[in-house]
C-alpha cells in the first residue's frame, strides 16, 4: 500500500509539474492537496477537451460554479503534416490508431519533429473566475480531472493540440495510399451545390427489389411494443395497412398491372 501511494503521488507531481503547478511550498502543497480532494469529491461537474483549451467548471464554496480555462498554442497543419508522415511510415502505428489507441512511445516518436503533446509550463493560460492568482485550486483540481479522463480518452492531448482521432486517421490514410487532400477555401465553394443534387433521382442505381415471403414481416418479427394494451395484436391491427400500403408502393413502381397480394 505504501509502495502504490508513492507511485500515486509521484504521477499526480509528475502531472502537475507539467503545467507548472509542482509547487513544493506549503501553501503548494495544501493546494494541490485541496484541488485532489474537490476533484474526488466530484465537484469537477464538467470537462472539455478542445482545440486550444481546456474548459471545466468546478464547484467550490460559493453557489455559482468556477469557470476555469485552460488554453495551449494549436500545432500548425505543417506540423500536423509532419506527424502523420511520421506515423503513416509505421503500419504498427496506424493499427494502433485504427484501435482507438495512441502508438507506443507516441511521445518519444515526437521528440524527432521537435515536439512533444504536454506543453511546456510556459505554454499555458491559465484562467478562473475565482479572481485568485493562478494558479488557483479549481484551476489545479481541472487539470487533475484532466490528467483521469485521459486515460479512457487517449485522444485528449490530440484533440487539444487539435486533431481528433478521425481527423489525424483520415491524413495519415491519405498518405499511405498516396493522396492528399487540401481544403477548399469558402470562397471557393459553389453555393448552387448545397440544395441541389448533381444528378437526377431517376439516374441513381437501385438495387433489384424482390417481394418479401412473409406478409408484415418486420411487425411480425418485433411482436407487439412494449406496453401495448390494443384490443388485439399488433400485426393483426396494422398488417392490413401496411400490405394496402406495400401495394400502392409497388404499382407506383411497376405500374397498374401489379399483381396484388403479399408483399410485406
Amino acid at each position: 500500500m505504501v509502495v502504490a501511494r508513492v507511485r500515486t503521488v509521484t504521477a499526480v507531481t509528475g502531472w502537475l509539474a507539467a503545467i507548472g503547478l509542482d509547487d513544493a511550498t506549503p501553501a503548494g502543497r495544501a493546494r494541490a492537496r485541496e484541488a485532489e480532494r474537490l476533484r474526488m469529491a466530484g465537484r469537477v461537474i464538467s470537462l472539455r477537451a478542445l482545440a486550444g483549451r481546456i474548459e471545466g467548471r468546478v464547484q467550490g464554496s460559493h453557489a455559482r460554479p468556477h469557470l476555469v480555462e485552460l488554453g495551449v498554442a494549436l500545432w500548425t497543419p505543417e506540423q500536423w503534416r509532419a506527424v502523420a508522415d511520421l506515423l503513416a511510415r509505421q503500419a504498427r502505428h496506424y493499427a494502433r490508431l485504427l484501435a482507438g489507441q495512441l502508438p507506443e512511445q507516441f511521445d518519444a516518436a515526437l521528440t524527432e519533429l521537435g515536439l512533444s503533446l504536454l506543453p511546456l509550463p510556459d505554454q499555458w493560460q491559465l484562467h478562473c473566475t475565482c479572481g485568485e492568482p493562478s494558479p488557483c485550486v479549481h484551476q489545479v483540481a481541472v487539470w487533475l480531472a484532466t490528467r483521469e479522463r485521459r486515460t479512457a480518452d487517449p485522444y485528449l492531448m490530440t484533440r487539444l493540440r487539435g486533431r481528433s482521432r478521425e481527423q489525424l486517421l483520415t491524413e495519415i490514410r491519405d498518405r499511405r495510399t498516396g493522396q492528399h487532400r487540401h481544403a477548399t477555401p469558402l470562397t471557393e465553394l459553389a453555393t448552387d451545390g448545397w440544395s441541389h443534387a448533381h444528378v437526377h433521382p431517376s439516374d441513381v442505381p437501385l438495387p433489384p427489389v424482390g417481394r418479401p415471403a412473409i406478409s408484415a414481416g418486420p411487425l411480425r418479427m418485433l411482436g407487439d411494443p412494449v406496453g401495448w394494451a390494443g384490443p388485439a395484436a399488433a400485426v393483426t391491427m396494422f398488417g392490413p395497412t401496411i400490405e394496402a400500403a406495400a401495394r400502392h408502393a409497388w404499382t407506383l413502381l411497376e405500374g397498374p398491372d401489379v399483381a396484388s397480394g403479399d408483399v410485406l
